[in-house]
């Protein structure tokens, strides 16, 4: 009795504010209902399992990979794509320290079942790395927040393989996939392969445009010989900033 009079001291000291519009909501709650019901229908639009990009309905075939999905991944999952209200609370957990942001929407991203069905048939999560210098500046590695968080839930090991040596430009600053592939040459290295070979590994990101980070995360990982990749994503966005309107 005593727990539940000092929760609704607390509730009531302390009300709710949605982590997006900063709108009253219940306490404790994450959203408010509107935001809420947003994000909600990011999470259940169709997405293709092998790019993690819209279609038109489950089951759909892809008109951007073309089933093709992204080289060297067996899947690519997220949790919704890069609009409103997922793009304000990315932006939050990535440059306004709101790390307890990115363990809410990892929550939210396990609660899909696929989602829940990749992380059981994985073997090791591995967050993208960010720069000493990146991870210094901003306090933590929002990719890292988002596995370990997973991992809690899942059982599964989280381990850091792969270093990040070059402290590059940040990528939401260049607009072509090819001046970001040449921006991430050289910016990861293989540091120790031995817990991740013949293991089946699913990398952690925040966002995915063009695909650059993740192939050159693949590429860092070939000699480590992994039995599988795969991706979990928060957000996918459209390269060509056109909301996946066109292919």
């Amino acid at each position: 009795m005593l727990r539940r009079l000092a929760q609704d001291v607390f509730d009531l000291c302390y009300p709710g504010v949605c982590a997006n519009c900063k709108a009253g909501c219940d306490p404790g709650a994450f959203l408010c209902r509107t935001c809420s019901d947003q994000l909600r229908a990011l999470e259940q639009a169709a997405a293709c399992d092998l790019c993690a990009k819209p279609i038109a309905s489950d089951g759909a075939p892809c008109p951007f990979c073309e089933g093709k999905g992204e080289p060297h991944y067996d899947r690519i999952f997220r949790l919704g794509t890069f609009d409103e209200p997922l793009k304000n609370l990315i932006h939050q957990m990535k440059y306004h320290g709101r790390w307890g942001v990115a363990e809410r929407l990892a929550e939210r991203l396990l609660a899909q079942p696929k989602v829940a069905a990749l992380v059981a048939g994985a073997d090791v999560l591995v967050p993208v790395p960010l720069h000493p210098i990146r991870h210094f500046n901003r306090g933590y590695n929002q990719a890292a927040v988002v596995a370990r968080v997973i991992a809690r839930t899942s059982g599964k090991r989280v381990l850091r393989p792969i270093s990040r040596i070059r402290h590059t430009e940040m990528q939401t600053h260049l607009h072509t996939k090819q001046k970001r592939f040449e921006n991430l040459r050289r910016a990861f290295r293989l540091r120790d392969g031995r817990g991740v070979r013949g293991k089946r590994v699913l990398v952690i990101d925040d966002v995915m445009t063009t695909g650059a980070t993740l192939q050159t995360i693949a590429r860092t990982f070939r000699p480590a010989g992994l039995e599988s990749l795969s991706a979990l994503v928060i957000a996918v966005a459209d390269p060509k900033h056109r909301n996946f309107q066109t292919v």
